[in-house]
């Protein structure tokens, strides 16, 4: 990707800063170079003066605001051929009655398109890296690749043993890390545990094991529903994170998706620093499942990112709609209005989600940081007066004002132009293989 050296003029800035406040600076000027961002203030000279001889292109920051890419902490992008094809079901028969039929059907194609229009989705949102936890991990990775996009790759480091059982695959595992794992610095490699329900319990312990001996990243769902405790109460005698704890996990990073139901012995658990919890709060009101109570978690020292889970569930992959939500539901369902400010949700969205995923370098504007930032355009009745900046993000903004996006100093999104994808091209392949996978007459 052209990395462009870039010189943001007279722009308001909205940025968390490194200990998790969210500030707004107006009439600011960042200078991105190389891929990262070379100065961010308020003088013209010094934001121009990084460039010495080298050339930059300019953006006029008028009724402009400029914030860092969002992260999307959990998802399955190629569901997105599933989209409005599985609803108004609970979690087990949406997943084992609906979900699970169709991707026996998945295949390398399919799977490269549906995660690069999920992509094209995210960038049109102003998000710029994403969990993927989801099957042909390698078209995965090459959809994220062409597009630009920061992805966090989930290996599956399984496969069918000779007696027909599940069995771990250390070589899966080895050829995604040294294929991928810092690729072109976009890529980030972790190993798929779906979830403490779906594997014989010697596989959890090996799966452990390999993911510490390698010292690799994991994903996996926890707490999503009731009957997921109920269920792992019975077979283990304990709940979902504890069982998973004893089982060796969380030594590495790890990204638990849900934790809806959590006692204060789990919070205990999750509290680990290794651990980023993915709040996927419309997947989770969608499926019938519950509300997770983010305010506990982040009062436990719990360290929470932004989700959308997959667009089968969703049913899109939109975090300025998650931000809100997200918000609104923990006020009103603890009565405090004070609970989840609009400061903390979008460092949640932004900072925290990016390192969450492995990008420890990403979603702040300060001198040093990656260059990955999004646009958005305020001049709009909904954005109309601005008022406070940071709650404008989060109550007011929605994907469509989003105007542009830049991920490692490469545009991703121009001018509200996709530069990276051939967006036509995307949605035309899309309806004819979601037709295919989802084995139905008209789309």
């Amino acid at each position: 990707m052209k990395q462009i050296n870039t010189c943001f003029q007279n722009i308001r800035v909205v940025t968390p800063l490194s200990d998790g406040t969210v500030v707004s600076m107006p009439e600011s000027y960042v200078s991105v170079k190389d891929g990262v961002i070379a100065y961010a203030g308020p003088s013209a000279e010094a934001a121009r003066a990084v460039f010495a001889d080298q050339s930059y292109e300019t953006y006029n920051g008028k009724s402009k605001m400029l914030a860092p890419a969002m992260a999307n902490t959990h998802s399955h992008l190629a569901m997105t051929l599933m989209r409005n094809q599985a609803d108004d079901l609970n979690l087990h028969s949406w997943l084992f009655d609906v979900i699970f039929p169709r991707e026996t059907r998945l295949n390398e194609k399919n799977v490269y398109v549906g995660t690069q229009l999920g992509i094209a989705e995210m960038i049109r949102g102003g998000i710029g890296a994403s969990a993927d936890m989801y099957y042909f991990s390698e078209s995965v990775a090459q959809a994220s690749l062409d597009a630009g996009f920061r992805l966090n790759l989930c290996c599956d480091a399984k496969k069918p043993g000779p007696d027909g059982k599940i069995v771990i695959d250390p070589d899966d595992l080895d050829h995604h890390l040294a294929a991928y794992h810092g690729k072109d610095g976009l890529l980030q490699v972790s190993m798929l545990v779906h979830s403490v329900y779906l594997y014989e319990e010697g596989l959890y312990r090996e799966l452990a094991q390999m993911a510490a001996s390698s010292d690799c990243a994991v994903q996996v769902h926890i707490a999503e529903t009731q009957k997921e405790i109920d269920d792992c109460q019975k077979k283990y005698n304990g709940r979902p994170a504890q069982v998973l704890q004893n089982f060796g996990f969380f030594k590495t990073p790890t990204l638990a998706a849900h934790c809806v139901f959590l006692d204060d012995s789990e919070r205990n658990v999750l509290k680990n620093p290794n651990i980023v919890v993915a709040h996927n709060p419309s997947s989770n009101l969608k499926l019938g499942s519950g509300i997770a109570e983010v305010d506990k978690m982040l009062k436990a020292g719990i360290r929470v990112g932004l989700g959308t889970d997959g667009p089968a569930s969703n049913n899109n992959l939109d975090l300025y709609k998650e931000m809100r939500l997200a918000s609104f539901l923990a006020k009103g369902t603890s009565r405090d209005a004070t609970v989840l400010p609009a400061g903390t949700i979008f460092n949640m969205a932004t900072q925290q989600g990016m390192a969450g995923l492995g990008f420890k370098q990403s979603g702040r504007i300060e001198q040093g940081s990656a260059a990955d930032l999004q646009v958005i355009d305020c001049d709009h009745p909904a954005m109309t007066p601005l008022g406070d900046p940071i709650a404008a993000l989060v109550y007011s903004t929605d994907a469509a004002r989003v105007e542009s996006l830049m991920v490692n100093g490469s545009w991703l999104m121009n001018k509200n132009e996709l530069v990276t994808l051939d967006e036509e091209k995307i949605l035309h392949e899309a309806v004819s293989l979601a037709r295919d996978l989802n084995n139905i007459l008209d789309l």
